[in-house]
């Protein structure tokens, strides 16, 4: 009977800590739950910021709309690079709802940034890629593209072809100004340091 009593107390006393233990596991997960909420807001919002900062520089006259012909360049800026078919068939749609424009308002753009920025589907290209896509144009294999090639490249492609402006912030980024020269390997280590720490 001393040994019924002992094991009956020992199995009680099982069951009690199993009751604190579940009792408290749910507190824990709220807390983490909590603490995983607000970093999602904390990002949201300086997210936010960034791609109001993004639309700000393309919305000149304040009015909350910008041409769809310059929302690839604010996609780009804050690191989101769709390739053309998926901004024309799928993004730009998404945008304008059902009411195609030529123009996106601020509410839609972010809306949707805040997705595809979250879910990391349009990230650039890891720095081998790029490299690769460099050294492809690096025929001779000399470690640097004439800027005049470059820019020629940049301006003709089918995928959104970069404007003036952006060969000009391309070029004070990328060229090395005493040689006129694009030496890649520095402009893609570069760039990728800036996506990092975005």
């Amino acid at each position: 009977q001393e040994w019924e009593n002992t094991t009956e107390r020992e199995v009680g006393k099982v069951f009690q800590k199993r009751a604190a233990l579940e009792t408290q596991a749910p507190s824990g997960t709220v807390q983490m739950a909590s603490q995983q909420q607000k970093e999602e807001q904390e990002w949201e919002n300086t997210t936010e910021k960034r791609i109001q900062g993004a639309f700000k520089l393309f919305d000149k006259e304040n009015k909350g709309v910008v041409n769809q012909e310059e929302v690839p360049y604010i996609m780009r800026y804050l690191g989101v690079y769709p390739s053309e078919e998926a901004l024309v068939k799928e993004i730009l749609p998404e945008m304008q709802d059902d009411e195609p424009t030529a123009f996106v308002t601020y509410q839609k753009l972010k809306v949707v940034l805040l997705r595809l920025m979250k879910t990391r589907e349009w990230e650039p290209d890891p720095e081998d890629v790029l490299l690769q896509a460099f050294r492809t144009l690096d025929k001779e294999n000399k470690g640097y593209i004439e800027w005049d090639k470059m820019k020629e490249i940049l301006t003709t492609t089918d995928s959104a072809p970069f404007r003036e402006k952006e060969c000009e912030q391309f070029q004070r980024v990328a060229v090395d100004m005493d040689s006129g020269h694009v030496f890649y390997e520095d402009y893609v280590a570069l760039v990728c340091a800036g996506n990092e720490q975005s």
